[in-house]
This record gives C-alpha cells, sequence and structure tokens, in this order.
C-alpha cells in the first residue's frame, strides 16, 4: 500500500498450539478476535487473512478500516497493521523493532499499541498505559524486552486482565499464565466482554487521540454487567498465508 500506516497494534503471546487460549496469549487472542469484528463491520467474507512474514518473524495483517461518525456522515479510514510475533513472548522487542523499521513506523506514542495480559487488573478489566519507569514495568516478559530494544516506554499498552491465582491456591504464577482461559467461574465470558471493551477503546483512541478520556471510560473502573455473554470459544477463526 502506498498510503502510510496509521497504526500498528502488535498481540503478545507464544508461539505454538500448545499456547492458543493460555492467560499469557491474550494479546494475541485478541488480535484474532479484533480481525475477525473488522470484517464483520465492513461485511466482506472471512476469515481475516494474516502473511507470514518470516523475515520479520511475524504474521502480519495489513488492511484499510473504513468506519463513520453517525454525527455528521464522515466516513473515515485507517491503515491498521495486525501483528503476531512469531517469537516467543520474552523475545517480541527485536520483532516488534523489524516491524516498526519495515513499515516506517517511528511516532511511537502516536502509532504504536501493544495488546498483552496483566495479572495485576483483575479478569474482565481492562488497565490502559503510556510511559513509565522501565522498573515500574518489569513483571512482563514481552513488554519488557519491547520498551528494552526500543529504548522507550512512550507507546499505548493495553493490558488485559487475568488476575492472579486465588490467594490461597498452591498454583505457581507459570502454571497460571499459562493455563488456558477457562469456562470455570465465567472467565472465559468475562475475557469475551474484555475483547469487546478492548475493541472500541481501541477505536475511540484511533478516532480521537484522547488516551486520558478513553482511560477514564474503558479501564478497571468500569463496572461489569451481570448479563455476560456466554462464550464457548476462544477460537477466532484466521488463514496464515506466505
Amino acid at each position: 500500500m502506498s498510503r502510510p500506516v496509521d497504526f500498528c497494534i502488535v498481540g503478545l503471546g507464544n508461539p505454538g498450539s500448545e499456547y492458543e487460549g493460555t492467560r499469557h496469549n491474550a494479546g494475541a487472542i485478541f488480535v484474532n478476535y479484533l480481525a475477525n469484528a473488522m470484517i464483520t463491520f465492513a461485511g466482506t467474507p472471512g476469515p481475516p487473512v494474516f502473511t507470514r512474514r518470516m523475515s520479520l518473524s511475524a504474521d502480519i495483517r495489513d488492511t484499510v478500516f473504513t468506519f463513520g461518525d453517525t454525527t455528521s456522515n464522515i466516513t473515515n479510514s485507517l491503515r491498521i497493521l495486525l501483528v503476531k510475533p512469531l517469537s516467543m513472548m520474552n523475545e517480541s522487542g527485536p520483532v516488534v523493532k523489524r516491524v516498526l523499521e519495515a513499515y516506517g513506523i517511528q511516532r511511537l506514542d502516536k502509532q504504536l499499541m501493544v495488546v498483552c495480559d496483566d495479572l495485576n487488573t483483575l479478569p474482565g478489566s481492562l488497565s490502559i498505559q503510556i510511559g513509565g519507569t522501565l522498573r515500574s514495568l518489569e513483571g512482563h516478559g514481552g513488554i519488557t524486552s519491547i520498551c528494552k530494544t526500543l529504548d522507550t516506554t512512550n507507546f499505548v499498552r493495553f493490558r488485559l486482565g487475568t488476575g492472579r491465582p486465588p490467594s490461597k491456591s498452591s498454583i505457581s504464577i507459570q502454571t497460571w499464565v499459562l493455563s488456558k482461559i477457562p469456562k470455570e467461574n465465567r472467565e472465559m465470558d468475562l475475557f469475551g466482554y474484555l475483547l469487546q471493551n478492548t475493541t472500541s477503546a481501541m477505536l475511540e483512541f484511533a478516532q480521537t487521540n484522547d488516551l486520558q478520556k478513553v482511560k477514564k471510560k474503558w479501564t478497571s473502573s468500569k463496572k461489569i454487567p451481570k448479563n455476560l455473554q456466554v462464550m464457548q470459544s476462544l477460537e477466532f477463526p484466521i488463514r496464515i498465508e506466505g
């Protein structure tokens, strides 16, 4: 495409079937969900296609998303990259750097959005961050890798709440994050609700560039409804080419 990229959305996770549907793959699940939501909105047939770019070590969907402003009848479009690194989570930084360089993305605070899981946010809730010290971000290997490689924390992070193991549980943090999101305790339903809200928050940020307003509206202070949609699965169909 000749037009520049407006937004690069990176969904973090570990590659391989053994990691699919796990809490730690929340970012990758979200990118698959978003790709399907975008084609549904556009009314185009699916499944959405990602191109496997081995030179960049990433699966990438490069698409133009068109949406309308119902208040003014104005149609806008954005060129969006959806990116899933093929590296292990803790090696995400070099992959993200290669993608940014390949597509000429330089305004990281305006163009780069990284989606990941967050132990410190309750299931069903969203945390949005930008900036901060590297030390304050330690605890998530993928985010730490990106910050160190890019030498900045000045990009938007959408952190999807997975919560921690119950306080009286013997489950380790590693086992917790690498376990699949279950239907028990409506955790899968909460995550489905979170996918919808994250999509809405991201679109609002893309339209307004007002991160503070988006955070106030969509983050963890937002009340979770009692009547959640029942999710049968967190697998959203995509096709890989290349």
